[in-house]
């Protein structure tokens, strides 16, 4: 994972994204009914509650600083024209996956989201051209956790499907422009919040 990230971040650079942040109220109960089990485990590192998020869109290959005033607000102003369009909808959280390098939860159903992803890439596009938004994200999902280590992915599973029944109602109203941060020793994704972007009400 260290690798990795230091392959996609040199160490002096921030990146543009786009990401949905969960509601704390309707996010919260989920993360912490998994909380005991991920920190049990020394081979994850758990990603704070206020910086949970599912990423729609990656500004890859440029560097925040390197991205001009004018570029911003014409991405911003792009994401506002094409999400106005864009009713809002819920997603369902949960259940928590552990994976190769992360444990997150699954958002379903796919199609609301894919199509924001696609909206939003779109909108990128035209400001900074299709080379740099090509990052997939995979199936919805918020992360809760990074690997560190080397774990039994079967056995975390197990503890993590007996850790609790429930799942989560997300609201994706809004969207959220961010200059994001990755602490590689941390193994955690921070953000400074550019620009708000609401969907249709």
């Amino acid at each position: 994972m260290v690798d990795q990230l230091k392959r996609r971040w040199p160490e002096d650079w921030t990146k543009l994204h786009v990401y949905f942040v969960p509601d704390p109220t309707e996010i919260k109960p989920l993360a912490d009914a998994y909380r005991d089990v991920i920190e049990d485990l020394d081979c994850v590192a758990r990603q704070p509650d206020e910086w949970l998020h599912s990423t729609v869109m990656v500004i890859d290959d440029i560097p925040a600083r390197d991205v001009t005033a004018e570029q911003r607000a014409e991405l911003a102003n792009r994401l506002q024209q094409t999400l106005a369009e864009l009713p809002a909808f819920t997603l369902s959280a949960g259940p928590a996956i552990a994976g190769r390098s992360t444990i997150a939860l699954d958002l379903v159903p796919d199609r609301d989201f894919r199509n924001l992803v696609d909206r939003v890439r779109s909108a990128a596009a035209g400001v900074f051209g299709e080379d740099k938004v090509q990052y997939s994200n995979g199936r919805p999902h918020i992360t809760l956790a990074y690997a560190t280590g080397d774990g039994d992915s079967g056995v975390i599973a197990g503890r993590l499907r007996g850790a609790t029944d429930l799942r989560a109602t997300l609201t994706v109203d809004t969207v959220r422009l961010v200059d994001v941060l990755v602490d590689a020793d941390l193994f955690q994704f921070r953000w400074e919040e550019l620009a708000v972007i609401p969907l249709r009400g």
